[in-house]
């Protein structure tokens, strides 16, 4: 991946920088692999945005946030009409992670990063500085969700990948999929294991979950997703989305900023 060192215009000098978005089309503008000097929270308000992180894809769903460290090349996308915001970040003035994660953001969170980036233009100083204190230590004690899927470092682990990225709804079984990596069923879940922490069966969980997230955020309907996934039966898929994030499809597009409502 190739690395261009960009910093946000009006960043120098600033704890926080915030800065808006809105993707009218599939791929968001300035996507080229890059790298910043700050840390950079991705905060989805509606749509999805992903990102290509050091071979990892991560999906960034409403109310939803990717850190992503000072310093680590990555790509990014957006679904049509995505907005959201993006925040620069000090790494001397935050306790956030050396490492990638998503955070699930609260409603109080929310308003202070638009705040920041569309509030009062008379704010003193004091003010702002106040409101960013409290950005930093809310972040910092927000949940973690996973909203990524790990692409292995071997390379009959990474054509697999590679290929149930190309066909989410593929159900070989695991000893098919070993078959297809020229490997037997036990090196394969071994050295999954050890690359991903995940056993088999949640990797491809794992990215049911972020196809499904970009699908419904295109209005497609649950059924739609669910057979676009392989499910045979509806209910599979609802009870594995829910398992990941707490709440069925349905109620999820209900959330005000996911972008539609309806099953």
């Amino acid at each position: 991946m190739a690395k261009h060192l960009l910093l946000p215009s009006g960043a120098s000098g600033k704890i926080v920088t915030a800065i808006s978005f809105t993707a009218f089309s599939e791929g968001l503008s300035g996507s080229k692999a890059h790298v910043h000097e700050l840390g950079q929270l991705v905060l989805s308000m509606q749509g999805v945005v992903a990102c290509e992180v050091a071979d990892n894809h991560w999906i960034v769903p409403p109310h939803c946030a990717l850190w992503i460290p000072a310093g680590v090349p990555h790509q990014s996308r957006a679904s049509a009409n995505a907005h959201g915001y993006f925040l620069f970040i000090k790494p001397s003035a935050s306790t956030l992670p050396d490492e990638c994660c998503t955070f699930s953001i609260s409603a109080m969170l929310r308003e202070m990063i638009i705040e920041l980036c569309e509030g009062r233009s008379d704010r003193t100083t004091l003010s702002k500085d106040l409101i960013t204190q409290l950005l930093l230590e809310e972040l910092s004690a927000m949940p973690r969700v996973s909203t990524y899927f790990p692409i292995p470092a071997d390379s009959r682990l990474k054509r697999i990948a590679e290929a149930l990225i190309q066909a989410p709804d593929n159900r070989r079984t695991l000893e098919q999929w070993a078959s297809f990596g020229g490997m037997s069923e036990r090196t394969f879940s071994r050295q999954l294991f050890k690359e991903t922490g995940m056993s088999f069966g949640k990797w491809r969980r794992q990215l049911h979950l972020m196809v499904a997230l970009k699908l419904l955020a295109e209005e497609k309907s649950v059924q739609q997703v669910a057979g676009d996934l392989g499910y045979e039966a509806v209910t599979s898929f609802i009870r594995m989305f829910k398992l990941a994030l707490g709440t069925t499809p349905a109620k999820y597009v209900s959330l005000p900023s996911v972008g539609y409502k309806g099953q």
